[in-house]
């Protein structure tokens, strides 16, 4: 599962990371009814094993890190991409689903779900994985998104040639290029840059990870600065030695000029309209 060595030319790459499926989010099925695992205790159960009549209550969840050998707390960034919750009630559908969205989201090389039993029942669950990684990169540039349409991949057909296949990443890497002399340069100070590009030197390899922290670095930012509506959406240019961070600011594509009076009703205003836009700001 999982993407190891993604171009980043996926515009769809890095929603995929942040969008857990609503279904099996919800917490509300925590206080659903649920049945006895039903084996002897103390075993470990592959995801297959399990029935598909039953409905599993989770004891807990552990993230086992495989390259570092350890088991990963919840203050781990990778708990923020599972769904699935500590006293949880699920189905073997809705896990094997979790899985598949791990598995698919490109922050994992591989990844693994089996559940151990408890004596009263539920079912602890481990979630084993090795992260992601790309080559080293000494270069990093921020492009503003907002308003150009979402990329969107061709399939590649598990039957292609080398030749074939060399020549599909040759045609991502074109367009990929393409799209970032369309984007428009975001707004980021160079001392954000800068902080980056520390961040890339110090890490060796770029990890997926490494992309959760550049995303919280670069949207602090943003968000300080009072644009609320700022996000960073995709990460492009993987396995190069520039990471390309995609950020939609939040463009004003309408506006609306409305006169109230002290109560909030809406009003007819006393000042004409081409005054009240004559002193906004332009874009």
């Amino acid at each position: 599962g999982g993407g190891g060595g993604s171009n980043g030319g996926d515009g769809n790459f890095w929603e995929k990371l942040f969008s857990p499926s609503p279904a099996i989010a919800d917490d509300s099925n925590q206080d659903q009814e649920w049945d006895s695992h039903g084996l002897p205790a103390n075993i470990v159960v592959q995801l297959n094993k399990l029935s598909g009549f039953k409905k599993y209550k989770l004891s807990d969840i552990l993230f086992f890190d495989r390259r570092r050998w350890t088991t990963v707390g919840t203050e781990d960034s990778f708990f923020e991409m599972v769904s699935l919750r500590p006293g949880g009630v699920y189905t073997k559908t809705q896990l094997q689903k979790e899985l598949e969205t791990l598995a698919t989201c490109g922050m994992f090389e591989k990844v693994d779900m089996e559940g151990k039993t408890n004596p009263d029942g539920t079912l602890g669950l481990t979630i084993s994985f090795t992260e992601s990684t790309w080559q080293s990169a000494d270069r990093f540039r921020c492009i503003n998104v907002g308003l150009m349409a979402q990329s969107k991949p061709i399939e590649m057909d598990p039957d292609m040639t080398d030749k074939e296949k060399l020549e599909y990443y040759k045609n991502q890497e074109k367009d990929y290029k393409r799209r970032i002399e369309r984007a428009r340069p975001c707004l980021l100070p160079m001392q954000v840059h800068r902080e980056v590009l520390q961040m890339l030197r110090e890490q060796g390899k770029v990890s997926a990870r490494l992309l959760q922290k550049i995303r919280d670095r670069v949207q602090k930012w943003y968000h300080d600065e009072g644009y609320a509506c700022a996000q960073v959406v995709n990460f492009g240019n993987l396995n190069t030695k520039e990471v390309v961070c995609e950020v939609v600011e939040g463009d004003i594509t309408q506006l609306v000029i409305q006169f109230q009076d002290k109560l909030g009703n809406v009003v007819e205003g006393n000042t004409q309209l081409p005054v009240v836009r004559r002193e906004l700001p332009r874009q």
